[in-house]
C-alpha cells in the first residue's frame, strides 16, 4: 500500500480475541526512511500480546524491524 502521507505499508500489526484476529496497528516507511505506526485503537489500552506481519520486500532488511 502506497500513500503519498503515510510511505509505503511494511507491516501489519494483529493481536487474537477469541473472536478472532483482529487488525490494530500498520506501520510505514516514509520516504525519508523513517518508520510510523497507525494505531486503529489506543495503543495505551493493549494489554495483550501482539505480532507483527512483514508486508512487502522488507522481511530479509534487519532495518525495518
Amino acid at each position: 500500500m502506497r500513500d503519498e502521507s503515510s510511505g509505503t505499508l511494511v507491516a501489519r500489526v494483529w493481536i487474537r480475541e477469541p473472536s478472532g484476529q483482529v487488525l490494530i496497528g500498520e506501520r510505514f516507511r516514509r520516504h525519508d526512511g523513517r518508520i510510523a505506526v497507525s494505531w486503529l485503537v489506543d495503543p495505551e489500552t493493549i494489554l495483550v500480546v501482539m505480532w507483527v506481519e512483514a508486508v512487502g520486500g522488507d522481511e530479509g532488511n534487519p532495518s525495518a524491524s
